[in-house]
């Protein structure tokens, strides 16, 4: 009896790793990643979802007139025979704070196909005389992408945000999520 449970885990295990394959690894790049921009395996958010670590931090002193910071990501997604992956529902959680006098602050989103234009999505939060704060969730619920049956696409994203003003300001994401799912073709 143990012998056979510790067989379905392992064929269970290599069933999972296979499927993780299919989706790849992330690579992440830019100068306001929370994260050390570099390679990571994808990891878990529960409920079909995965995170991909493209948290952002940019800060503006009052000493300085401008501050601005990108990161970015790029997900290879490969498909097996007789199946396609879809990508949908992202979500991410954004935080501007801007304080007296005179400062913007804006953070731009955009996830999309690689070769292709995404929608471009933005939050923007102004301070005259008093602080001002945002915080809200930035993302797409369509699909932003869907390989061909057995095919392969990348799926790109760019965040970034501008910090511009007499004030001090800063912008704040935290991790991208996504729903990836691998189904049969019909």
């Amino acid at each position: 009896m143990i012998r056979r449970t510790l067989l379905a885990a392992f064929f269970l295990l290599i069933s999972y790793q296979s499927k993780a394959a299919q989706v790849g690894f992330v690579e992440t790049a830019g100068n306001a990643c929370e994260s050390t921009p570099g390679r990571y395996d994808l990891q878990s958010a529960g409920e079909g979802r995965v995170v991909i670590p493209s948290g952002l931090y940019v800060k503006k002193e009052e000493s300085s007139r401008i501050a601005r910071g990108t990161c970015t990501f790029a997900l290879t997604l490969q498909a097996e025979r007789g199946k396609k992956i879809i990508v949908k529902d992202s979500r991410q959680l954004l935080s501007l704070r801007a304080y007296p006098l005179n400062t913007k602050v804006r953070a731009e989103l955009e996830i999309f196909k690689a070769g292709a234009q995404g929608a471009k999505q933005s939050l923007e939060v102004q301070s005259t005389e008093a602080a001002e704060k945002l915080t809200q969730y930035l993302g797409q619920q369509d699909v932003i992408v869907e390989t061909a049956c057995g095919g392969s696409e990348i799926l790109r994203g760019n965040l970034s945000a501008t910090i511009m003003g007499e004030g001090k300001a800063r912008a704040f994401a935290k991790n991208l999520t996504l729903e990836i799912e691998e189904v049969s073709c019909q």
